[in-house]
């Protein structure tokens, strides 16, 4: 349901895909089959009718599942923009000789996608981790470990927890603007205050700290320390109300 949600309400914003490990309930992953919903947009309505006839079972060859990841996108043209794998479990790596083999095979798969310029954000989901090691040296490997780690893999144990870390992790793929397209021209242009979580925000007619009608009448910009707090995620409600003027400085 999480991942439906994410998928939903990002699909304009986020290229995604959908590969599952293992492919035959057990330990193997054909690299053919992984994929099961291609990268590309528009692809909520795919990933809900997949998730709607399959459930959970089998192993955890994550390491092959991680390949076959890689394989996925060494087929598709670079994205400039980034290119990312959530590496999701519920379970440690266990197809392979024995736990340590299989820890080493799943950082390697991580380290291999980062070699090729596609970071992971690795979430272990359920608890059930008598020793998350491998989530922790995966998370380091894929490049964007958790912030305030370790441990430095997301993890959640609830559907609200599950959500919440998404949503986390989607707002460091996709970075806010500092600029607002207006859905009308305001009546008048110097009566409008703008608000970060609340708090007013001073326009900024030289364009060094506050906002500003920029590039055009119908653009807001922030710039200085209020646009690096909205592009750090720090803040999540921006505000413009017309008819109300704000404070101004140079």
């Amino acid at each position: 349901d999480a991942l439906n949600t994410l998928a939903a309400d990002l699909e304009d914003n986020i290229r995604f895909g959908l590969a599952e490990f293992p492919t035959d309930d057990d330990c193997a992953v054909d690299g053919g089959s992984a994929v099961r919903v291609p990268i590309d947009l528009d692809q909520a309505p795919e990933i809900a009718s997949y998730f709607s006839s399959r459930s959970p079972n089998g192993n955890t060859p994550a390491h092959l599942g991680l390949a076959a990841a890689l394989t996925h996108y060494q087929g598709l043209a670079v994205n400039p923009a980034g290119r990312y794998v959530l590496f999701a479990t519920d379970g440690e790596p266990n197809c392979a000789a024995d736990a340590a083999t299989a820890a080493s095979q799943t950082v390697a798969a991580v380290t291999a996608l980062a070699q090729a310029g596609i970071k992971t954000y690795v979430l272990g989901f359920g608890g059930g981790f008598t020793n998350d090691a491998v989530l922790n040296n995966a998370a380091q490997a894929g490049q964007v470990p958790r912030a305030g780690g370790p441990p430095h893999y997301y993890a959640a144990n609830s559907a609200a927890e599950l959500a919440a870390v998404l949503d986390t992790i989607a707002g460091g793929i996709i970075v806010p603007s500092c600029s607002y397209a207006l859905a009308s021209l305001p009546p008048n242009p110097d009566d409008v205050t703008v608000t970060l979580d609340g708090a007013v925000v001073p326009r900024s007619t030289q364009h060094t700290n506050g906002w500003d009608y920029h590039p055009d009448a119908m653009t807001i910009t922030f710039f200085g320390s209020y646009c690096d707090q909205i592009t750090s995620g720090a803040v999540p409600n921006v505000s413009f109300v017309y008819g109300c003027p704000g404070p101004v400085i140079d």
